[in-house]
């Protein structure tokens, strides 16, 4: 005999209304599964990444301004990579040298110090020394005329550093067409390894700025996101 009070003895329609007025929502909330977790981290650093990543290619996709001034910081690397590759053993080593003396010369206090270090790096003594011989020169720095003696040498060795990175620069300059935004190779610019120089550090420095700026926008983006889920209260 089947039970006439049974709720599977009603329809189903009628079920759902009976449970709804004795267990209406206002009073028990229905609880919903699907968890609404906000935007990715990683989605969000990947978005931070491609929005960096293009600000740092699109400042630095030029080397050479509108107004015709080359970065400082392009043409010392040009300088290097050429030195580096395209150098003879000579001028790998004078150079080599010459960094090395302006790098300690601030820090010498004595004359045998002075002495020292220009002995370690003969080339540049022996460069220095064209019209008095370079045993002169040692023998005649003292106490009295050491600091004019450092003063010297520093400004003689900057202004030939200063005088490779202008030559370096006006090249950059030479090889640089204005109009059409990129390096082009004319038959003005003859040193071809140096020009193949130019253009590999443009697009590597272009590269380089970019992956930067997108590590950086990358990790603004997913902190923001992270804090974001820290303080979004969960239901």
């Amino acid at each position: 005999m089947t039970n006439p009070y049974a709720m599977n003895g009603y329809p189903e329609t009628y079920s759902e209304a009976y449970q709804s007025s004795v267990y209406p929502s206002s009073v028990y909330p229905q609880t919903d599964n699907k968890k609404s977790s906000g935007p990715s981290v990683l989605g969000m650093a990947a978005i931070g990444a491609l929005g960096g990543g293009t600000v740092g290619a699109f400042k630095y996709r030029f080397p050479v301004d509108k107004n015709g001034k080359v970065s400082d910081t392009f043409t010392r690397e040009v300088f290097e990579k050429n030195l580096k590759k395209n150098g003879s053993k000579e001028s790998k080593e004078y150079f080599k040298q010459l960094r090395d003396v302006l790098k300690k010369l601030n820090k010498i206090k004595t004359t045998d110090e002075f002495k020292n270090l220009l002995n370690t790096n003969k080339k540049i003594i022996e460069d220095q020394c064209k019209g008095i011989s370079a045993e002169t020169l040692l023998n005649a720095v003292n106490s009295t005329n050491l600091t004019t003696s450092k003063e010297s040498l520093k400004k003689s060795l900057e202004s030939i550093m200063d005088f490779e990175l202008l030559k370096t620069r006006n090249a950059i300059r030479l090889g640089w067409d204005s109009e059409k935004k990129k390096f082009v190779k004319t038959s003005e610019f003859k040193d071809e390894k140096l020009f193949k120089v130019i253009k590999g550090i443009k697009n590597h420095e272009q590269l380089t700025k970019a992956l930067k700026y997108s590590g950086i926008g990358a990790g603004i983006m997913g902190v923001l996101t992270l804090g974001y889920k820290m303080l979004t209260p969960k239901t």
